[in-house]
């Protein structure tokens, strides 16, 4: 079973050990009154953030991981993902944007000028 994939099925490689980290974001409409006591109220439900790494990906691989959200190509900047969530030790379906999408080419061939691997290849995904 993989560990992140979109609900159409497209399987995201699996992230570089240590990395795919979470954060879990409470918004509050609040500050501090002039007593330095917090005043306000949480606004809505608390959103997950996964935070990817990947050591590697074919050129393949990242072709693919960036058309999910290329819109000229088809894709979505909010999709569905089957993700592992901590808070109920599971995987669930979230809606999710990315955020910046970023990777470093690797062995450039020559003859062609393309890249063999991309290393170094991050996003995340901020549940909507």
């Amino acid at each position: 079973m993989p560990y992140l994939q979109t609900a159409e099925g497209i399987v995201i490689p699996a992230p570089a050990f240590g990395s795919g980290g979470f954060t879990i974001a409470t918004n509050v409409d609040g500050g501090r009154n002039e007593s330095g006591n917090f005043i306000g109220q949480v606004v809505g439900d608390d959103k997950f953030k996964i935070e990817c790494s990947f050591a590697s990906m074919t050129p393949e691989q990242m072709m693919n991981f960036l058309k999910i959200w290329d819109r000229q190509q088809g894709g979505k900047f909010v999709n569905d993902f089957r993700v592992f969530d901590p808070r109920i030790n599971d995987f669930r379906t979230l809606r999710m944007y990315v955020g910046d999408r970023s990777g470093r080419p690797y062995l450039i061939n020559k003859t062609t000028s393309r890249p063999t691997f991309w290393v170094d290849v991050k996003a995340n995904l901020i549940e909507v």
